[in-house]
Protein backbone atom coordinates (compact mmCIF):
# COMPACT_ATOMS: atom_id res chain seq x y z
CA UNK A 1 0.00 0.00 0.00
CA UNK A 2 1.30 3.72 -0.36
CA UNK A 3 0.62 7.10 1.72
CA UNK A 4 1.03 10.05 0.69
CA UNK A 5 2.97 12.03 4.18
CA UNK A 6 1.85 15.07 3.08
CA UNK A 7 -1.94 13.85 3.85
CA UNK A 8 -1.44 12.63 7.21
CA UNK A 9 -3.28 14.36 9.65
CA UNK A 10 -0.27 16.45 11.76
CA UNK A 11 1.62 14.94 14.51
CA UNK A 12 -0.02 11.50 13.92
CA UNK A 13 2.11 8.33 14.48
CA UNK A 14 2.73 5.54 12.52
CA UNK A 15 3.45 1.89 14.07
CA UNK A 16 5.13 -0.75 12.71
CA UNK A 17 7.00 -3.66 13.35
CA UNK A 18 10.22 -2.81 11.43
CA UNK A 19 10.81 0.71 9.39
CA UNK A 20 12.87 1.07 7.46
CA UNK A 21 14.50 4.53 6.12
CA UNK A 22 14.96 5.20 2.39
CA UNK A 23 13.06 3.24 -0.65
CA UNK A 24 16.84 2.67 -2.72
CA UNK A 25 18.24 -0.39 -3.62
CA UNK A 26 18.88 -1.39 -0.39
CA UNK A 27 15.52 -0.52 1.38
CA UNK A 28 13.38 -2.23 -1.61
CA UNK A 29 15.28 -5.26 -1.45
CA UNK A 30 14.61 -5.22 2.15
CA UNK A 31 11.25 -4.76 2.32
CA UNK A 32 10.55 -6.90 -0.66
CA UNK A 33 11.42 -9.83 1.37
CA UNK A 34 8.43 -9.00 4.24
CA UNK A 35 5.89 -8.92 1.49
CA UNK A 36 2.83 -11.32 2.74
CA UNK A 37 4.67 -11.98 6.09
CA UNK A 38 3.15 -11.22 9.58
CA UNK A 39 5.21 -8.24 10.35
CA UNK A 40 4.43 -5.32 9.68
CA UNK A 41 6.49 -2.28 7.68
CA UNK A 42 6.81 0.81 7.10
CA UNK A 43 8.96 1.92 4.51
CA UNK A 44 9.93 5.85 4.47
CA UNK A 45 10.89 7.61 1.07
CA UNK A 46 11.61 11.46 0.75
CA UNK A 47 10.54 11.27 -2.79
CA UNK A 48 7.78 10.62 -5.34
CA UNK A 49 7.09 7.23 -7.42
CA UNK A 50 8.25 9.25 -10.27
CA UNK A 51 12.12 10.95 -11.07
CA UNK A 52 12.78 13.27 -14.23
CA UNK A 53 16.58 14.01 -14.70
CA UNK A 54 15.45 16.79 -17.13
CA UNK A 55 13.34 19.50 -15.48
CA UNK A 56 13.20 21.61 -18.81
CA UNK A 57 10.16 20.60 -19.92
CA UNK A 58 8.18 20.61 -16.48
CA UNK A 59 5.32 23.21 -15.88
CA UNK A 60 6.65 25.64 -12.77
CA UNK A 61 4.72 24.02 -10.07
CA UNK A 62 6.07 20.72 -11.12
CA UNK A 63 9.94 22.20 -11.46
CA UNK A 64 9.63 23.54 -8.32
CA UNK A 65 8.46 20.18 -6.41
CA UNK A 66 11.34 18.28 -8.14
CA UNK A 67 13.64 21.08 -7.22
CA UNK A 68 12.25 21.19 -3.52
CA UNK A 69 12.60 17.39 -2.89
CA UNK A 70 15.89 17.29 -4.76
CA UNK A 71 17.46 20.66 -3.12
CA UNK A 72 17.23 18.25 0.39
CA UNK A 73 20.21 16.52 -0.79
CA UNK A 74 22.30 19.92 -0.98
CA UNK A 75 26.05 19.98 0.71
CA UNK A 76 29.20 21.28 -0.22
CA UNK A 77 32.63 19.63 -1.48
CA UNK A 78 35.33 20.50 0.48
CA UNK A 79 38.44 17.77 -0.31
CA UNK A 80 39.01 16.38 -3.77
CA UNK A 81 37.65 17.85 -6.48
CA UNK A 82 33.26 15.65 -6.70
CA UNK A 83 30.57 16.16 -8.49
CA UNK A 84 27.77 18.84 -7.12
CA UNK A 85 26.13 16.60 -4.09
CA UNK A 86 22.61 16.86 -5.42
CA UNK A 87 23.54 15.52 -8.58
CA UNK A 88 24.50 12.34 -7.05
CA UNK A 89 21.58 10.87 -5.22
CA UNK A 90 17.88 10.82 -5.58
CA UNK A 91 14.96 11.37 -3.76
CA UNK A 92 12.31 8.93 -5.45
CA UNK A 93 11.20 5.38 -5.39
CA UNK A 94 13.96 3.40 -6.56
CA UNK A 95 16.59 5.65 -5.25
CA UNK A 96 19.65 6.63 -7.66
CA UNK A 97 18.88 3.48 -9.70
CA UNK A 98 16.64 5.56 -11.21
CA UNK A 99 19.80 8.09 -12.20
CA UNK A 100 21.45 5.16 -14.07
CA UNK A 101 21.85 4.45 -18.00
CA UNK A 102 18.89 3.71 -19.61
CA UNK A 103 19.86 0.73 -21.81
CA UNK A 104 23.41 0.22 -19.24
CA UNK A 105 21.24 0.34 -16.05
CA UNK A 106 22.92 -1.91 -13.39
CA UNK A 107 26.71 -2.36 -13.34
CA UNK A 108 27.58 -5.45 -11.84
CA UNK A 109 29.95 -7.75 -10.47
CA UNK A 110 30.42 -9.02 -6.79
CA UNK A 111 33.53 -8.37 -4.28
CA UNK A 112 37.09 -10.47 -4.97
CA UNK A 113 37.78 -12.86 -2.34
CA UNK A 114 40.86 -11.05 -1.57
CA UNK A 115 38.51 -7.99 -1.05
CA UNK A 116 37.54 -9.35 2.15
CA UNK A 117 40.73 -10.14 3.78
CA UNK A 118 42.95 -8.61 6.16
CA UNK A 119 46.32 -7.82 4.22
CA UNK A 120 49.49 -6.82 5.20
CA UNK A 121 50.61 -3.00 4.72
CA UNK A 122 46.82 -2.22 3.95
CA UNK A 123 45.63 -0.09 6.84
CA UNK A 124 41.92 -0.94 7.97
CA UNK A 125 41.42 -4.17 5.44
CA UNK A 126 39.25 -6.67 5.92
CA UNK A 127 35.62 -7.60 6.79
CA UNK A 128 33.88 -9.35 9.47
CA UNK A 129 32.53 -12.00 6.72
CA UNK A 130 34.27 -13.55 3.80
CA UNK A 131 32.62 -14.19 0.23
CA UNK A 132 31.52 -17.61 0.60
CA UNK A 133 29.26 -16.63 3.13
CA UNK A 134 27.81 -14.13 0.82
CA UNK A 135 27.58 -16.27 -2.51
CA UNK A 136 23.96 -17.19 -1.50
CA UNK A 137 22.81 -14.04 -1.20
CA UNK A 138 25.35 -12.72 -4.65
CA UNK A 139 22.79 -15.45 -6.49
CA UNK A 140 19.82 -14.11 -4.93
CA UNK A 141 20.86 -10.40 -6.15
CA UNK A 142 21.00 -11.53 -9.34
CA UNK A 143 17.37 -12.25 -9.45
CA UNK A 144 16.55 -9.30 -7.99
CA UNK A 145 18.17 -7.39 -10.57
CA UNK A 146 17.45 -8.99 -13.31
CA UNK A 147 20.85 -10.02 -14.07
CA UNK A 148 20.16 -13.85 -15.48
CA UNK A 149 22.97 -16.45 -14.15
CA UNK A 150 25.18 -15.73 -11.45
CA UNK A 151 28.51 -16.32 -13.67
CA UNK A 152 31.33 -13.54 -14.15
CA UNK A 153 34.07 -16.28 -14.82
CA UNK A 154 35.51 -15.57 -18.65
CA UNK A 155 35.19 -19.27 -19.36
CA UNK A 156 31.37 -19.53 -19.33
CA UNK A 157 31.05 -16.47 -21.76
CA UNK A 158 33.79 -17.32 -24.26
CA UNK A 159 32.36 -20.95 -24.65
CA UNK A 160 29.51 -18.89 -25.51
CA UNK A 161 30.61 -17.25 -28.13
CA UNK A 162 31.55 -13.69 -26.38
CA UNK A 163 35.56 -13.64 -27.21
CA UNK A 164 38.36 -15.19 -25.49
CA UNK A 165 40.77 -13.76 -22.81
CA UNK A 166 44.16 -12.16 -23.93
CA UNK A 167 46.66 -14.24 -23.62
CA UNK A 168 48.36 -12.48 -20.22
CA UNK A 169 50.67 -13.97 -17.85
CA UNK A 170 47.57 -15.16 -15.46
CA UNK A 171 50.30 -15.10 -12.30
CA UNK A 172 50.04 -11.50 -13.08
CA UNK A 173 46.52 -10.28 -14.36
CA UNK A 174 43.33 -11.93 -14.84
CA UNK A 175 40.62 -11.04 -17.45
CA UNK A 176 37.17 -10.34 -15.19
CA UNK A 177 33.68 -10.36 -16.49
CA UNK A 178 30.88 -7.40 -15.87
CA UNK A 179 27.50 -7.81 -16.54
CA UNK A 180 25.34 -4.68 -17.67
CA UNK A 181 21.44 -5.02 -17.46
CA UNK A 182 19.39 -2.80 -19.33
CA UNK A 183 17.64 -0.11 -16.61
CA UNK A 184 17.32 -0.93 -12.93
CA UNK A 185 14.20 -3.24 -12.23
CA UNK A 186 13.94 -1.59 -8.66
CA UNK A 187 11.79 1.52 -9.90
CA UNK A 188 9.43 -1.28 -11.51
CA UNK A 189 9.19 -2.98 -7.98
CA UNK A 190 6.17 -0.44 -7.55
CA UNK A 191 3.26 -2.41 -8.22
CA UNK A 192 4.57 -5.05 -5.47
CA UNK A 193 4.52 -2.65 -2.79
CA UNK A 194 1.20 -1.55 -4.10
CA UNK A 195 -0.83 -5.15 -3.76
CA UNK A 196 1.02 -5.48 -0.32
CA UNK A 197 -1.18 -5.03 2.64
CA UNK A 198 1.84 -5.49 5.06
CA UNK A 199 4.30 -2.93 3.77
CA UNK A 200 3.30 0.56 3.80
CA UNK A 201 4.94 2.75 1.40
CA UNK A 202 5.26 6.13 2.60
CA UNK A 203 6.10 9.14 0.23
CA UNK A 204 7.15 12.59 0.69
CA UNK A 205 8.59 11.73 4.46
CA UNK A 206 11.65 12.92 5.42
CA UNK A 207 13.47 11.65 8.68
CA UNK A 208 15.06 14.23 9.92
CA UNK A 209 15.57 12.81 13.61
CA UNK A 210 16.04 9.28 15.21
CA UNK A 211 15.11 9.67 19.12
CA UNK A 212 17.07 6.88 21.10
CA UNK A 213 16.65 6.08 24.69
CA UNK A 214 18.66 4.01 26.77
CA UNK A 215 20.65 2.17 23.56
CA UNK A 216 17.00 1.84 21.26
CA UNK A 217 15.48 3.85 18.66
CA UNK A 218 11.91 5.12 20.19
CA UNK A 219 10.92 6.92 16.97
CA UNK A 220 11.61 8.44 14.20
CA UNK A 221 10.52 12.29 13.36
CA UNK A 222 9.75 12.70 9.77
CA UNK A 223 8.74 15.50 8.06
CA UNK A 224 7.50 17.23 4.25
CA UNK A 225 8.02 20.00 2.34
CA UNK A 226 4.78 21.19 3.14
CA UNK A 227 5.27 21.51 7.06
CA UNK A 228 3.30 18.35 7.96
CA UNK A 229 5.36 16.42 10.61
CA UNK A 230 4.71 13.15 12.20
CA UNK A 231 6.30 9.98 14.01
CA UNK A 232 7.22 6.40 13.19
CA UNK A 233 6.98 3.81 16.43
CA UNK A 234 8.77 0.10 15.50
CA UNK A 235 10.10 -2.42 17.18
CA UNK A 236 13.53 -2.37 14.52
CA UNK A 237 14.82 0.66 12.44
CA UNK A 238 16.94 0.14 9.47
CA UNK A 239 18.27 3.29 7.81
CA UNK A 240 19.33 2.45 4.62
CA UNK A 241 19.34 6.46 3.13
CA UNK A 242 23.14 6.13 1.01
CA UNK A 243 26.57 6.22 2.64
CA UNK A 244 26.28 10.39 2.71
CA UNK A 245 22.55 10.67 4.46
CA UNK A 246 22.57 7.92 6.37
CA UNK A 247 25.76 9.31 8.30
CA UNK A 248 24.37 12.73 8.21
CA UNK A 249 20.56 11.61 9.99
CA UNK A 250 22.90 9.51 12.36
CA UNK A 251 25.12 12.92 13.17
CA UNK A 252 22.09 14.97 13.09
CA UNK A 253 20.16 12.52 15.68
CA UNK A 254 21.56 14.54 19.12
CA UNK A 255 18.66 14.02 21.88
CA UNK A 256 20.39 11.96 23.84
CA UNK A 257 23.66 11.71 22.23
CA UNK A 258 25.66 15.21 22.19
CA UNK A 259 27.94 13.59 19.12
CA UNK A 260 25.23 11.58 17.54
CA UNK A 261 23.33 8.29 17.66
CA UNK A 262 26.29 5.16 17.06
CA UNK A 263 28.91 8.27 17.53
CA UNK A 264 30.53 7.82 20.64
CA UNK A 265 34.00 7.04 18.88
CA UNK A 266 33.22 9.74 16.19
CA UNK A 267 33.28 7.45 13.40
CA UNK A 268 29.93 8.00 11.89
CA UNK A 269 30.97 9.64 9.19
CA UNK A 270 34.78 8.83 8.88
CA UNK A 271 36.02 6.87 5.86
CA UNK A 272 34.31 7.65 2.52
CA UNK A 273 35.63 5.96 0.05
CA UNK A 274 34.48 6.05 -3.70
CA UNK A 275 36.06 4.55 -6.44
CA UNK A 276 38.59 7.36 -8.32
CA UNK A 277 38.50 6.99 -12.03
CA UNK A 278 40.61 8.14 -14.50
CA UNK A 279 42.27 7.78 -17.97
CA UNK A 280 45.74 6.16 -17.19
CA UNK A 281 46.76 5.02 -20.66
CA UNK A 282 46.94 3.71 -23.67
CA UNK A 283 47.08 0.17 -25.42
CA UNK A 284 48.78 -0.46 -29.02
CA UNK A 285 47.90 -3.39 -30.45
CA UNK A 286 50.80 -5.36 -31.79
CA UNK A 287 50.36 -4.49 -36.10
CA UNK A 288 49.92 -8.30 -36.79
CA UNK A 289 47.84 -9.29 -33.80
CA UNK A 290 43.59 -9.53 -35.28
CA UNK A 291 41.80 -7.10 -33.91
CA UNK A 292 38.91 -9.74 -32.78
CA UNK A 293 41.36 -10.83 -29.90
CA UNK A 294 39.85 -7.70 -28.45
CA UNK A 295 36.18 -8.20 -28.54
CA UNK A 296 35.38 -10.02 -25.39
CA UNK A 297 36.34 -6.27 -24.02
CA UNK A 298 33.66 -4.60 -25.99
CA UNK A 299 30.39 -5.15 -25.20
CA UNK A 300 28.62 -8.61 -26.19
CA UNK A 301 25.01 -9.72 -25.83
CA UNK A 302 24.22 -11.98 -23.08
CA UNK A 303 20.79 -12.45 -23.18
CA UNK A 304 17.61 -10.86 -22.83
CA UNK A 305 18.30 -6.70 -22.00
CA UNK A 306 21.83 -8.16 -20.82
CA UNK A 307 25.32 -7.38 -21.81
CA UNK A 308 29.14 -8.43 -20.94
CA UNK A 309 31.91 -7.10 -21.17
CA UNK A 310 35.72 -8.29 -20.05
CA UNK A 311 38.48 -6.11 -18.29
CA UNK A 312 41.90 -6.64 -16.96
CA UNK A 313 42.66 -6.86 -12.87
CA UNK A 314 45.88 -7.68 -11.05
CA UNK A 315 45.58 -11.39 -9.72
CA UNK A 316 45.30 -11.77 -6.17
CA UNK A 317 48.90 -13.22 -5.97
CA UNK A 318 50.04 -9.82 -7.44
CA UNK A 319 48.36 -7.32 -5.37
CA UNK A 320 49.10 -9.83 -1.77
CA UNK A 321 52.96 -9.16 -3.08
CA UNK A 322 53.17 -5.35 -4.08
CA UNK A 323 50.83 -4.59 -1.12
CA UNK A 324 48.45 -2.80 -3.48
CA UNK A 325 44.70 -1.88 -3.67
CA UNK A 326 42.69 -3.26 -6.20
CA UNK A 327 41.66 -2.14 -9.20
CA UNK A 328 40.33 -2.73 -12.98
CA UNK A 329 41.20 -1.30 -16.23
CA UNK A 330 38.96 -0.94 -19.41
CA UNK A 331 39.74 -0.63 -22.93
CA UNK A 332 38.20 2.20 -24.77
CA UNK A 333 38.81 1.75 -28.57
CA UNK A 334 40.29 5.41 -30.02
CA UNK A 335 42.51 6.52 -32.52
CA UNK A 336 45.25 7.46 -32.90
CA UNK A 337 44.50 11.16 -32.81
CA UNK A 338 42.85 10.52 -29.50
CA UNK A 339 46.52 10.09 -27.78
CA UNK A 340 47.18 13.82 -28.38
CA UNK A 341 46.88 16.37 -25.84
CA UNK A 342 44.68 18.25 -27.21
CA UNK A 343 41.92 15.60 -27.68
CA UNK A 344 42.57 14.28 -24.34
CA UNK A 345 42.16 17.91 -22.72
CA UNK A 346 39.31 18.33 -24.39
CA UNK A 347 37.98 15.23 -23.19
CA UNK A 348 38.40 16.49 -19.65
CA UNK A 349 36.58 19.88 -20.26
CA UNK A 350 33.37 17.90 -21.38
CA UNK A 351 33.52 16.05 -18.72
CA UNK A 352 34.39 18.51 -16.11
CA UNK A 353 31.40 20.79 -17.70
CA UNK A 354 29.19 17.95 -18.07
CA UNK A 355 29.31 16.40 -14.66
CA UNK A 356 29.89 20.12 -13.13
CA UNK A 357 33.20 18.61 -11.85
CA UNK A 358 35.95 21.50 -10.80
CA UNK A 359 38.76 19.90 -12.59
CA UNK A 360 42.31 20.74 -11.33
CA UNK A 361 44.24 23.05 -14.38
CA UNK A 362 40.68 23.00 -15.97
CA UNK A 363 41.38 26.83 -17.87
CA UNK A 364 44.93 25.14 -19.07
CA UNK A 365 43.06 22.23 -20.64
CA UNK A 366 40.26 24.35 -22.29
CA UNK A 367 43.17 26.43 -23.70
CA UNK A 368 44.86 23.82 -25.16
CA UNK A 369 41.65 22.47 -26.28
CA UNK A 370 41.12 25.93 -27.96
CA UNK A 371 44.39 26.19 -29.49
CA UNK A 372 44.16 22.15 -30.99
CA UNK A 373 40.71 22.62 -32.55
CA UNK A 374 41.95 21.48 -35.87
CA UNK A 375 43.47 18.49 -34.30
CA UNK A 376 39.69 17.63 -32.47
CA UNK A 377 37.87 18.23 -35.47
CA UNK A 378 39.90 15.62 -37.12
CA UNK A 379 40.07 13.34 -34.78
CA UNK A 380 36.22 12.90 -34.53
CA UNK A 381 35.36 13.30 -38.04
CA UNK A 382 37.30 10.07 -38.08
CA UNK A 383 34.75 8.61 -35.03
CA UNK A 384 32.04 9.47 -36.60
CA UNK A 385 33.26 7.69 -40.07
CA UNK A 386 32.91 4.49 -38.05
CA UNK A 387 36.39 3.51 -39.08
CA UNK A 388 37.85 0.42 -37.23
CA UNK A 389 39.96 1.71 -33.41
CA UNK A 390 43.53 2.30 -33.97
CA UNK A 391 44.77 1.68 -30.31
CA UNK A 392 42.89 1.35 -26.91
CA UNK A 393 42.59 4.09 -24.37
CA UNK A 394 43.07 2.77 -20.91
CA UNK A 395 40.58 3.95 -18.05
CA UNK A 396 40.94 2.77 -14.07
CA UNK A 397 38.41 2.31 -11.59
CA UNK A 398 40.14 1.68 -8.28
CA UNK A 399 39.65 0.81 -4.56
CA UNK A 400 40.20 3.62 -2.46
CA UNK A 401 42.30 3.18 1.14
CA UNK A 402 39.64 3.61 4.05
CA UNK A 403 41.08 6.67 5.80
CA UNK A 404 39.16 8.71 8.57
CA UNK A 405 40.36 12.01 6.79
CA UNK A 406 37.91 11.11 4.15
CA UNK A 407 34.57 11.80 5.96
CA UNK A 408 31.33 13.62 6.24
CA UNK A 409 30.31 15.81 8.25
CA UNK A 410 28.06 18.07 9.21
CA UNK A 411 27.44 21.97 8.26
CA UNK A 412 25.95 25.03 10.00
CA UNK A 413 23.64 25.26 7.58
CA UNK A 414 20.29 23.91 7.54
CA UNK A 415 17.89 22.81 4.88
CA UNK A 416 14.08 23.74 4.86
CA UNK A 417 13.03 20.77 7.14
CA UNK A 418 15.49 22.21 9.46
CA UNK A 419 18.26 19.45 9.50
CA UNK A 420 21.49 20.28 9.23
CA UNK A 421 23.67 20.19 5.29
CA UNK A 422 26.17 18.39 4.50
CA UNK A 423 30.24 18.87 4.10
CA UNK A 424 31.92 15.98 1.57
CA UNK A 425 35.64 15.97 2.49
CA UNK A 426 36.89 13.25 -0.15
CA UNK A 427 40.47 12.77 0.18
CA UNK A 428 42.53 10.10 -1.34
CA UNK A 429 46.43 9.14 -0.29
CA UNK A 430 49.68 8.51 -1.58
CA UNK A 431 48.58 4.47 -1.71
CA UNK A 432 45.72 5.26 -3.56
CA UNK A 433 47.59 6.99 -6.48
CA UNK A 434 51.00 4.64 -6.20
CA UNK A 435 48.83 1.96 -6.18
CA UNK A 436 46.95 2.82 -9.64
CA UNK A 437 50.36 3.64 -10.63
CA UNK A 438 51.84 0.56 -10.12
CA UNK A 439 49.03 -1.65 -11.48
CA UNK A 440 49.07 0.20 -14.86
CA UNK A 441 53.38 -0.44 -15.09
CA UNK A 442 52.55 -4.41 -14.19
CA UNK A 443 49.72 -4.37 -16.79
CA UNK A 444 52.42 -3.16 -19.03
CA UNK A 445 55.01 -5.75 -18.58
CA UNK A 446 52.39 -8.85 -18.99
CA UNK A 447 51.39 -7.11 -22.23
CA UNK A 448 54.53 -6.50 -23.39
CA UNK A 449 55.73 -9.79 -22.26
CA UNK A 450 53.12 -11.54 -23.98
CA UNK A 451 53.35 -9.80 -27.21
CA UNK A 452 49.76 -8.05 -27.08
CA UNK A 453 50.97 -4.87 -27.83
CA UNK A 454 52.79 -1.54 -25.77
CA UNK A 455 51.31 0.09 -22.98
CA UNK A 456 51.77 3.76 -22.82
CA UNK A 457 51.38 5.47 -19.31
CA UNK A 458 50.23 8.96 -18.74
CA UNK A 459 51.22 8.51 -15.32
CA UNK A 460 54.64 8.71 -15.51
CA UNK A 461 56.94 11.52 -14.04
CA UNK A 462 53.03 12.71 -12.10
CA UNK A 463 51.99 12.57 -9.00
CA UNK A 464 48.81 11.49 -9.59
CA UNK A 465 46.23 11.48 -13.12
CA UNK A 466 45.69 15.04 -14.92
CA UNK A 467 41.70 14.34 -14.34
CA UNK A 468 40.05 12.05 -11.35
CA UNK A 469 36.53 11.21 -11.14
CA UNK A 470 34.30 9.44 -8.92
CA UNK A 471 31.31 6.77 -9.52
CA UNK A 472 28.46 8.44 -7.56
CA UNK A 473 29.62 5.00 -5.35
CA UNK A 474 29.08 6.34 -1.90
CA UNK A 475 30.68 4.03 0.23
CA UNK A 476 32.45 3.37 3.67
CA UNK A 477 30.94 6.42 6.48
CA UNK A 478 29.25 3.70 8.89
CA UNK A 479 31.93 0.70 8.14
CA UNK A 480 31.29 -3.01 9.33
CA UNK A 481 33.52 -4.04 11.88
CA UNK A 482 33.21 -6.60 14.86
CA UNK A 483 35.24 -4.01 16.91
CA UNK A 484 33.23 -0.67 17.92
CA UNK A 485 36.62 0.91 17.78
CA UNK A 486 37.19 0.29 14.26
CA UNK A 487 33.43 0.32 13.22
CA UNK A 488 30.49 1.52 13.17
CA UNK A 489 28.19 -1.55 13.00
CA UNK A 490 28.89 -5.12 13.36
CA UNK A 491 28.80 -8.34 10.96
CA UNK A 492 24.83 -7.94 10.96
CA UNK A 493 25.26 -4.37 10.33
CA UNK A 494 23.79 -3.69 13.65
CA UNK A 495 24.73 -0.34 15.10
CA UNK A 496 26.96 -1.49 18.02
CA UNK A 497 25.95 1.24 20.54
CA UNK A 498 22.43 0.35 19.83
CA UNK A 499 19.92 -2.94 20.47
CA UNK A 500 17.29 -1.86 17.56
CA UNK A 501 19.23 0.00 14.79
CA UNK A 502 20.53 -1.31 11.81
CA UNK A 503 22.21 0.06 8.90
CA UNK A 504 21.86 -1.22 4.84
CA UNK A 505 23.87 0.15 2.02
CA UNK A 506 27.06 1.24 0.87
CA UNK A 507 27.93 2.72 3.88
CA UNK A 508 28.64 -0.20 5.72
CA UNK A 509 31.15 -1.16 3.41
CA UNK A 510 34.90 -1.97 5.21
CA UNK A 511 36.56 -1.90 2.02
CA UNK A 512 35.16 -1.03 -1.56
CA UNK A 513 37.39 -3.36 -3.98
CA UNK A 514 36.77 -2.06 -7.24
CA UNK A 515 33.28 -3.59 -8.24
CA UNK A 516 30.40 -1.66 -8.92
CA UNK A 517 28.64 -1.71 -5.43
CA UNK A 518 24.83 -2.41 -6.24
CA UNK A 519 25.17 -5.79 -6.65
CA UNK A 520 27.03 -6.14 -3.04
CA UNK A 521 24.28 -4.06 -1.48
CA UNK A 522 22.28 -6.00 -2.79
CA UNK A 523 23.67 -9.11 -1.38
CA UNK A 524 24.16 -7.00 2.30
CA UNK A 525 20.27 -6.09 2.46
CA UNK A 526 19.09 -9.83 1.51
CA UNK A 527 21.19 -11.43 3.94
CA UNK A 528 20.08 -8.30 6.86
CA UNK A 529 16.43 -9.12 6.00
CA UNK A 530 17.40 -13.11 6.89
CA UNK A 531 18.83 -11.99 10.06
CA UNK A 532 15.76 -9.42 11.03
CA UNK A 533 13.31 -12.21 9.89
CA UNK A 534 15.04 -14.86 12.59
CA UNK A 535 15.07 -11.70 15.34
CA UNK A 536 11.63 -11.01 14.43
CA UNK A 537 10.56 -14.72 16.19
CA UNK A 538 12.53 -14.55 19.07
CA UNK A 539 10.88 -10.23 19.90
CA UNK A 540 7.39 -9.31 20.87
CA UNK A 541 5.34 -7.10 18.63
CA UNK A 542 5.07 -3.08 19.53
CA UNK A 543 3.55 -3.63 22.73
CA UNK A 544 0.19 -1.57 23.43
CA UNK A 545 2.04 0.63 25.97
CA UNK A 546 4.55 1.18 23.49
CA UNK A 547 2.01 2.59 21.04
CA UNK A 548 -0.14 4.45 23.69
CA UNK A 549 3.46 6.21 24.69
CA UNK A 550 3.72 9.28 22.69
CA UNK A 551 0.60 11.39 24.44
CA UNK A 552 -1.31 13.95 21.95
CA UNK A 553 -0.13 11.79 19.16
CA UNK A 554 -3.03 9.63 17.08
CA UNK A 555 -1.97 6.01 16.98
CA UNK A 556 -2.90 4.22 13.17
CA UNK A 557 -4.87 0.77 14.01
CA UNK A 558 -2.51 -2.47 13.18
CA UNK A 559 0.07 -0.12 12.03
CA UNK A 560 -1.73 0.91 8.77
CA UNK A 561 -1.36 3.90 6.55
CA UNK A 562 -4.56 6.10 7.05
CA UNK A 563 -3.99 7.44 2.83
CA UNK A 564 -4.26 3.86 0.88
CA UNK A 565 -4.85 4.30 -3.24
Amino acid sequence: MFTDARSLPAGSTLQADICIVGAGVAGISIAREFIGRSEKVVLLEGGGLEFTKSLRNLPTVLRRHFLGEQALTRGRNAGEPYYPLRFTRVRAFGGSSRAWHERRGVHARPLDAVDFETRDGLPEHGWPIDRAQLIPYYERAQQVCGLGPFAYDTKTWETQGCGAPLPLNPELVESVIFKFGRRSKFDRYEDDFARAGNVNLVLHANAVNLADEGGRVQRIDCATLTGNRFRVQARTFVVAAGAIETARLLLASRDSQPAGIGNNRDLVGRCFMEHPDAAVGYLIPHPELDRSAFRLYQHQPAGENLTVEAMFKLSDATLRKERLLNSVLRLQPTYQSGMTAAVRSAQVVRRSVHFGVPTPGLAKHALRSVLGAPQIIRHYATWRSGRPSEVYGIDVMAEQTPSTSSRVRLARRRDRLGVPTTILDWQLTNLDWDSIRRTVEIFGHAVREAGVGTVISSLEGKDYPPAVYGNWHHLGTTRMHCDPAHGVVNENCRVHEMTNLYIAGGSVFPTGGYANPSLTIVALSLRLADHLKSASNRRPIVSNALQQSEAGFETQDEGLSLVKR
